[in-house]
C-alpha cells in the first residue's frame, strides 16, 4: 500500500503519483501471492489479472473478474483455500478499513508528496498497536519514497 504525506491513496480512481520503484516492490512483493481488491482497484489495473497472483476482486457483480467473493472474510476463505499463505489487500479505502483488524503484517510505502485534492485516504490506524521493524528507501528524487514494514504487537 503506497500513500502521501497527507494519508491519500488515491484522487479520481488514479494513483496521484508515479513511482516505478514502488510499482516494481509491489510486484517483487506479491508475486505468488493472493491479492485482494475491491472493484474499482480492479479497474483501475492496466493489465487484468496481475500475473502469477491469485486475484480476487470484492464485489456483489459476480461479472466483475474471473475470480469474485461477496466479502472480504470470503476472499480470505478463497485465498486460503487455493493454497496461499501471503495474502494482500491491496485497495482501496473499504478492503484497507476491513482487513487492517485482520493483519498482522503491514508494508506502508510513505510517498513524500502532499494531494490536496484526493478522494481517497488510506484509514487511520494506532501506530502504537504495531512495531515498525523496517524502512527501506525506494525512491531519493522526488517524490521521494520509501517502505516501511510493521508487525502487529500481540
Amino acid at each position: 500500500m503506497a500513500r502521501a504525506e497527507n494519508g491519500a491513496i488515491g484522487r479520481d480512481g488514479t494513483i496521484p503519483w508515479n513511482v516505478p520503484e514502488d510499482l516494481k516492490f509491489f510486484q517483487r512483493e506479491t508475486l505468488g501471492g493472493a491479492l485482494i481488491m475491491g472493484r474499482n482497484t480492479w479497474e483501475s489495473l492496466p493489465v487484468k489479472p496481475l500475473p502469477r497472483r491469485f486475484n480476487v476482486v470484492v464485489s456483489s457483480n459476480s461479472d466483475t473478474a474471473e475470480v469474485v467473493a461477496p466479502s472480504v472474510k470470503v476472499a480470505i476463505e478463497l485465498a486460503i483455500e487455493h493454497g496461499h499463505q501471503r495474502i494482500y489487500g491491496i485497495g482501496g479505502a473499504a478492503i484497507y478499513q476491513e482487513m487492517l483488524p485482520l493483519a498482522h503484517r503491514l508494508l506502508i510505502s510513505e510517498v513524500q508528496i502532499d494531494v490536496p485534492d484526493a478522494d481517497t485516504f488510506f484509514p487511520n490506524f494506532d501506530v502504537a498497536g504495531w512495531k515498525a521493524i523496517d524502512t527501506r528507501p525506494l525512491r531519493g528524487q522526488a517524490p521521494a519514497c520509501s517502505v516501511h514494514e510493521y508487525l502487529r504487537l500481540m
